[in-house]
């Protein structure tokens, strides 16, 4: 049985493939008073802002305007040079829907709002960006959005749209049928998004909730992100470079520099099949282990492109797919088969000693602690992460720490919403969000 058909809710037929009628609307998007913000800066943080300072509502969130980026994210942001975009509205308790939504442009520096427009129907932006234009999606239109004044315009295509994304060039649209199996991608611009080529892809499950960026741009070559395969192509004809699919699924994936290392099941859908592969995105063999893997790269930073590459505990050279080495097993087995960070010659992972990326020895002294949990920031050489009390920045060469910044301090009174923080690195800072409030710190 088809592995996609299995996890559908419903299956449905895909949609036939239609030309695109464009259609633009613009909109005006309303330039902000200063806001009298009713809380100052958090402790040990460059600023603060609250979702109800923005709306002027005490039960206003922030809500991720990618979408579902790396997980259950409740807030986000989107960087624009000088400006960050995030999303802010009021949960309504009868239908759990986002009402009253507001894409907000930030002053990166001074938090400042620079301008809201309305996020009404607007979904899944993209976090690579055509110029200062933000691409997003509603319903069967390309929303651009200015993040430098907020001005939105739509251009109607007649298709379904999951996702939108663009190379800095061109735009290219996702479409086709939630739960179908055929996706369609298009190359063009916003004004004739079909223009330069169109890709049927097969097999290509989406599901009911999108996974944010469905489309990046990784060294020349784009890479789709379906529910559990992916498709590289050649951005300028649209021909397929690699196909990861069925019977195989990809199970995690991370960007080193120009490429993307993909955590590949064998055969998953045979349950008796357990082989796991690390490929590179031209399907390249790197690294096999006979086992079941759902190891995440949180950073994939190493000091060269080619240094080892690690799947289940284990050290592989690309080159050749020779096994450097496996970690050492104790009481607890190997510490180093979930989430781990690749920081120069450092491979680190939450509760485990940091090790050296080519010999798996000991990389800290042994008076420094482990790490709490596996950082997934990279910022001003150090790798930030938070234990749910402290965030703390760390030399991951070392171990040595920085003054931690209270979890508590940053959010205040959360008023029964979560204490769990996120984080997201930008070019001035460490974003920490939590639904209410915002933060930069450094």
């Amino acid at each position: 049985m088809n592995v996609y058909r299995r996890l559908a809710i419903s299956a449905v037929a895909a949609l036939v493939s239609v030309g695109a009628a464009v259609v633009s609307v613009g909109t005006t998007a309303q330039q902000s008073e200063p806001l009298e913000r009713s809380t100052p800066t958090s402790p040990g943080a460059v600023w603060t802002l609250d979702a109800s300072d923005v709306l002027g509502n005490e039960f206003a969130t922030f809500q991720d305007p990618v979408g579902g980026r790396f997980g259950e994210k409740v807030g986000g942001v989107i960087e624009a040079g000088d400006v960050l975009v995030t999303e802010v509205g009021v949960t309504n308790q009868e239908t759990r829907e986002f009402d009253k939504s507001e894409l907000v442009g930030l002053d990166a520096s001074t938090g400042e709002v620079q301008w809201t427009t309305s996020a009404e129907g607007i979904s899944n932006c993209s976090t690579s960006l055509l110029g200062a234009l933000m691409l997003c999606s509603s319903g069967s239109d390309v929303v651009a959005v200015n993040t430098a004044d907020g001005t939105v315009s739509r251009h109607a295509t007649g298709w379904e749209i999951f996702s939108v994304a663009t190379d800095g060039t061109d735009i290219y649209v996702m479409e086709g049928a939630i739960d179908g199996y055929t996706t369609r991608i298009h190359s063009g611009t916003l004004d004739d998004p079909d223009s330069r080529w169109s890709l049927s892809v097969e097999d290509a499950y989406v599901g009911m909730s999108l996974p944010g960026d469905m489309i990046e741009f990784v060294g020349g070559l784009g890479v789709t992100n379906f529910l559990s395969s992916t498709v590289v192509f050649d951005p300028a004809t649209g021909d397929v470079i690699s196909n990861f699919g069925v019977p195989d699924c990809v199970r995690a994936r991370s960007v080193r520099g120009s490429d993307v290392r993909f955590v590949l099941g064998r055969h998953c859908s045979d349950l008796f099949e357990y082989r796991t592969d690390v490929v590179d995105m031209r399907g390249r063999v790197l690294g096999t282990v006979d086992a079941e893997v759902y190891q995440r790269i949180t950073i994939d930073a190493p000091a060269q492109q080619d240094d080892p590459v690690l799947l289940n505990g284990n050290a592989f050279d690309p080159s050749t797919g020779r096994m450097i080495w496996s970690c050492a097993q104790d009481e607890y087995g190997c510490l180093y088969t979930d989430d781990v960070a690749i920081v120069g010659n450092v491979v680190l992972a939450g509760g485990a000693p940091a090790l050296d990326l080519h010999s798996g020895e000991p990389a800290w002294p042994s008076t420094v602690e482990p790490l709490p949990v596996t950082p997934e920031v990279l910022h001003d050489n150090a790798v930030w992460l938070s234990d749910f009390e402290e965030i703390v920045a760390v030399d991951p060469s070392t171990g040595s720490r920085r003054e931690p910044v209270s979890v508590e301090g940053l959010l205040g009174n959360t008023q029964g919403l979560s204490e769990e923080v996120e984080l997201f690195g930008i070019r001035d800072g460490v974003v920490v969000l939590n639904e209410a409030r915002l933060n930069v710190i450094r």
